[in-house]
């Protein structure tokens, strides 16, 4: 059985609103002072705004030097020294600009789980002379960002492309769940108004905009209007204003419907992972929807986390650094399932009863059937730091602190033919974990 993860839920309320979070000032590279940019941007309609100048932090209380017109102002920055560009959205501190993107991205996901702000955006992949500022490579290995750039507008008069669609489908067909992102990176006051975000917010607020970009309640466009995004059992129908072609696509970035108008109705195939469209209009206007992710779910109503593990006593003479998978095979001995569908934590694999708020580690360890040899991503979910092994290689380690929540990253593996064991160790947070959440697609 399936059903369709829709972003847009709920739009019956609330409003849209106009935004761009990627802009540079004199504060770094760009040509115009701030309270001059931020007049053009309110001039054009914007409703919020974010100043991204390259390792310089734009913070809520830096924003009360210039007048905002009432626009939401949104802290940030453009990690961009020694690696390829990062976006920091909300950004309640600086990051350092470590030349292991990877590093980047845990500090602003472990910011984010302490403040609840902060997310990440990788910026223009396809900018420079062989597309590649971004490798696809890099972007399958990264973890913790929640979103791309599928455009960028000052690249257009750069090398390179400001589209990278590819990319995103690239990343969607495997299993990754990011959204995309319409930005000026604007420089020069001809970069501005480009591309950007329409966003639903029930208030206009950072809170508001941060918590709509976060679930994906928002469409990127250079021109095109949406007025209206419904999703009916496993249908989905998109209508916009000026469109003159909208195209539906899913895995692979396969086109799998088309219609010369302003709306499109379809079912979601069932073999789609996922269905986004693309709305056309005139000269070189677009629109981007956020992927419908398709769910693939047992007869319970679960989707399909592993409901099955053997877990240890707790370790309390064990840090995880020590931690290793034949022990956690060795360890894991009793019997626990996950909670079960239509219960409040549905997948949670709750192991309290081991931890008893003492500080050490616990170990999960699961088997997993496979038909044949072929890539798998695993979906955690954790209040803990962690390390992941899958038949005996670590896949995943990282830090972890209240609350756990599905999908929380997604990390790849290589599945064999037949049995394959997966083991998790959870370090205790010194006694305030309660478990995990785990899934294979």
């Amino acid at each position: 059985m399936a059903r369709i993860i829709n972003p847009y839920e709920g739009l019956s309320s609330g409003k849209w609103i106009k935004g761009n979070l990627h802009t540079h000032t004199t504060r770094s590279d760009g040509t115009h002072d701030p309270q001059v940019v931020i007049d053009n941007y309110y001039s054009r309609g914007y409703g919020f705004l974010m100043f991204s100048d390259h390792d310089t932090t734009a913070f809520e209380q830096d924003y009360l030097k210039w007048d905002s017109h009432g626009m939401v102002m949104i802290p940030g920055c453009e990690i961009s020294a020694n690696g390829p560009h990062i976006l920091h959205v909300d950004a309640n501190e600086s990051i350092p600009p470590v030349a292991q993107r990877q590093d980047v991205l845990f500090r602003i996901a472990t910011e984010s789980k302490k403040t609840g702000r902060g997310f990440a955006i990788i910026c223009h992949p396809n900018w420079e002379e062989k597309f590649d500022h971004c490798t696809i490579n890099q972007m399958r290995e990264w973890t913790g960002y929640t979103g791309m750039e599928i455009y960028n507008g000052v690249i257009g008069r750069l090398n390179g492309s400001p589209y990278a669609t590819n990319k995103w489908d690239m990343l969607l067909t495997e299993g990754r769940r990011i959204w995309g992102f319409a930005n000026d990176d604007s420089h020069r006051p001809d970069d501005i108004g480009l591309g950007w975000n329409i966003v639903r917010v029930e208030k206009q607020s950072i809170s508001g905009v941060m918590e709509s970009l976060q679930k994906g309640s928002f469409y990127c466009s250079t021109g095109v209007i949406i007025s209206s995004i419904q999703v009916n059992g496993m249908g989905i129908r998109i209508e916009t204003e000026n469109a003159r072609r909208i195209v539906a696509i899913k895995n692979t970035g396969m086109r799998f419907a088309v219609t010369d108008s302003r709306v499109i109705e379809i079912e979601a195939p069932p073999n789609a992972v996922y269905v986004r469209f693309e709305c056309l209009g005139d000269v070189e206007q677009f629109a981007w929807t956020q992927p419908f992710f398709i769910e693939n779910v047992n007869e319970g109503g679960m989707p399909n986390f592993i409901a099955n593990w053997l877990v240890s006593s707790l370790k309390e003479d064990l840090d995880l650094e020590r931690a290793t998978f034949a022990e956690g095979i060795k360890s894991a001995i009793v019997p626990t399932v996950c909670a079960p569908a239509g219960s409040v934590a549905s997948g949670f694999v709750d192991v309290r009863s081991q931890i008893q708020e003492c500080s050490g580690v616990v170990y999960l360890a699961t088997h997993i059937m496979s038909e044949s040899d072929r890539r798998a991503i695993v979906s955690l979910g954790y209040d803990g730091p962690v390390r992941v092994w899958l038949n005996g290689a670590l896949i995943f380690c990282g830090p972890g602190t209240n609350p756990a929540l599905p999908d929380m990253v997604s990390v790849y593996g290589m599945l064999k033919k037949g049995e394959n064991t997966l083991v998790i160790a959870l370090d205790s947070n010194q006694g305030k974990a309660w478990g995990i959440f785990c899934r294979i697609r």
